[in-house]
């Protein structure tokens, strides 16, 4: 997340990858929906292993490991946590990560597929190699530098 000066004092990123964030609503009908948001200054690290053991038995697993770069204007939606993210009667123009309910899912690239009774999460992670549901989250945006929130997906 260090910045660099080019050519002319422009800023160069070093956060250029983009990823594609659908967040899960239940609506008061009970319907389900996923709204897509579109994320820019994300570095994506690809298939990184973790190793569990539970019960004497050792499972590894592949998981992608992000890193959201906040101290940057990347003109995102803004970030709310899970919480506030619920309670939004409204929320459009807003994106959260929920490690709790296992819903949210997450795509390397930009991509404008809307997941639906047409188009499901499988096919999505069928159609996209770099993706998965949210898995852990580690919100460091209170640092004085390198303000940033690092995400694992599987």
């Amino acid at each position: 997340m260090v910045e660099r000066y080019g050519i002319g004092g422009c800023i160069l990123r070093l956060f250029t990858d983009v990823m594609t964030v659908y967040n899960y609503i239940k609506n008061q009908d009970e319907t389900e929906t996923w709204q897509r948001n579109i994320i820019k200054g994300v570095q994506w690290s690809h298939s990184k292993t973790e190793t569990t053991v539970s019960n004497g038995v050792i499972t590894q697993n592949k998981v992608e490991s992000i890193t959201i770069d906040f101290k940057k204007d990347y003109g995102n939606a803004e970030y709310v946590d899970p919480v506030t993210f619920a309670s939004l009667e409204d929320k459009t123009g807003y994106w959260t990560l929920n490690a709790k309910s296992k819903q949210d899912i997450i795509v390397l690239g930009e991509t404008e597929n809307e997941i639906s009774k047409s188009y499901k999460i499988g096919t999505l992670q069928d159609d996209f190699q770099y993706s998965g549901t949210v898995k852990s989250v580690s919100d460091n945006r209170n640092r004085r530098m390198l303000k940033n929130i690092k995400v694992v997906v599987q």
